[in-house]
């Protein structure tokens, strides 16, 4: 489909729908086959020509979307600041105010992670989001920010707030339908209901409960690698990871989180990579290998750091050198 939309983009006449074009192909089509990095370039020329060509709201598609996939592609988090500011002005410039707070979202994110703004600034940034979501009668910025949050969520691993996340906004996998957010959102969704299962006490059923509906998006993302999307493989061994840890694995959890970390940082996925090692830690510090802990952490505090996390960095310190156990 990408090439069948190629193709009719090259034959003349076709400038007056080359902006639209590209978002749609940058947006929906080019992740499920290609690197997500790969989108980047083609939605800034897609915003350029629409530009030029006055087609105003797809120049903000193509430039809105664009600051998503910096987001999904994990590029240094000062780099994307200015990414996101500099999109920001142009938005409000274009009188496209509903991408720009959208934009706002991100950019909530990218400070907290900073450490330029504290949780409760973030939170009240949030809920300021969300309010004027409401007054405009949309809809689409309330799932970016419910996104964000639960990234923020799995980031911090408070897995009570990202179920509280899910909660709240239940469709939100389906409101990002044929983007790459929803690829994301099914991986953090399975990552949250197998932590969910872990931690579940009472009866066997509960802990099944979960452990069922995390198997069940993990064979969606299965299907999607099975059929060549390049974006999902880390996703996969991670979750899986978290499934042989759930049913007694060390050694296959082990395995996959060696995995995971190769597969993160061939594909360019500097957070996942950090991810990754931060959740091995975690489980060797379970098992009481204190070198296998030890290291892991170091490897995650690095990598965060080279991402740009200050805050992610300053909060896994405390915990690890806390008297209390390592979060799971």
């Amino acid at each position: 489909m990408a090439k069948t939309v190629e193709r009719l983009l090259s034959k003349p006449g076709m400038q007056r729908i080359k902006s639209r074009s590209f978002y749609i192909l940058d947006a929906f089509i080019r992740h499920w086959t290609c690197p997500i990095h790969a989108s980047r370039d083609p939605l800034l020329q897609g915003y350029q020509i629409g530009l030029e060509t006055g087609d105003v709201e797809s120049a903000a598609l193509n430039i809105s979307f664009r600051c998503g996939q910096s987001w999904f592609a994990y590029h240094p988090l000062a780099e994307l600041q200015k990414e996101l500011e500099a999109s920001m002005r142009v938005l409000v410039q274009l009188n496209q105010r509903s991408h720009e707070r959208n934009l706002q979202a991100y950019l909530l994110v990218v400070r907290r992670l900073r450490n330029l703004d504290s949780k409760a600034e973030t939170e009240l940034g949030f809920e300021e989001l969300m309010k004027a979501d409401e007054e405009s009668n949309g809809n689409v910025n309330v799932f970016t920010v419910k996104l964000m949050q639960l990234e923020l969520c799995v980031l911090f691993r408070d897995w009570e707030g990202a179920q509280l996340c899910l909660t709240e906004a239940p469709d939100i996998r389906t409101r990002f339908l044929g983007m790459y957010a929803s690829v994301r959102v099914t991986f953090l969704e399975a990552l949250v209901y197998l932590k969910a299962s872990k931690s579940a006490t009472g009866s066997c059923l509960t802990r099944q409960k979960w452990k069922r509906k995390a198997t069940k998006l993990i064979k969606i993302l299965n299907r999607w690698m099975k059929k060549g999307n390049p974006n999902v493989r880390h996703y996969m061994h991670i979750l899986m990871a978290e499934h042989a840890l759930l049913d007694g694995n060390r050694k296959a959890a082990e395995s996959h989180f060696s995995a995971a970390i190769t597969f993160s940082e061939n594909g360019g996925f500097l957070h996942d990579k950090a991810l990754a090692h931060d959740l091995a830690s975690a489980c060797y510090s379970a098992q009481g290998n204190e070198f296998m802990t030890s290291f892991h952490f170091q490897c995650s505090q690095r990598t965060y750091m080279e991402w740009g996390a200050a805050s992610k960095v300053e909060t896994q310190y405390i915990y690890y050198n806390s008297a209390e156990p390592y979060c799971l």
